[in-house]
């Protein structure tokens, strides 16, 4: 009895050494025979020539991803037409008034001519005014931003 109780605790790693073991084995052989089937199912051949065609393709191709993704965006926006300046205007209001950076500060009044936005009125602070400056400009549609914020000054904003 004495000798059961000291071996115990080895008797019991040595157990749960042995249920991980099979549990392990058998997940990674499910692994394995699932990879094996779906190769079998989708042809060996099939699945090397178009790993071959992606990489072929990757270091022949004329650009980077990200050139792709703005040409294409861009051809986009041009057959869809631009955006009318009071829609972009109210583009950024919106943003302004929206941003967790600008909600709270004085929302300036905004113009846009050109794509360009005109940004009047007041700031409490530099920061502020950058804040303002930093989000008008991630609106889209908005190409420069014209800011003409007053620190601390009363400016005419809404």
């Amino acid at each position: 009895m004495l000798l059961r109780t000291i071996l115990l605790p080895a008797r019991l790693t040595i157990g749960v050494g042995k249920l991980s073991a099979k549990s392990g084995y058998k997940a990674g052989r499910a692994s394995v025979v699932g990879t094996y089937r779906a190769g079998r199912a989708l042809g060996y051949r099939r699945m090397a020539t178009l790993a071959l065609g992606i990489g072929i393709g990757l270091l022949i191709a004329p650009m980077s991803g990200q050139e792709l993704r703005d040409q294409l965006r861009r051809a986009w926006e041009q057959r869809r037409g631009a955006d009318p300046d009071d829609v972009i205007a109210d583009r950024v209001r919106h943003e302004l008034s929206h941003s967790p950076r600008t909600w709270h500060l004085p929302q300036p009044a905004v113009e846009v001519v050109g794509g360009r936005a005109v940004l009047t009125g007041s700031a409490p602070h530099e920061t502020g005014k950058q804040e303002i400056e930093r989000v008008a400009a991630a609106v889209d549609g908005v190409a420069d931003v014209d800011n003409r914020l007053v620190v601390g000054g009363s400016g005419d904003g809404r």
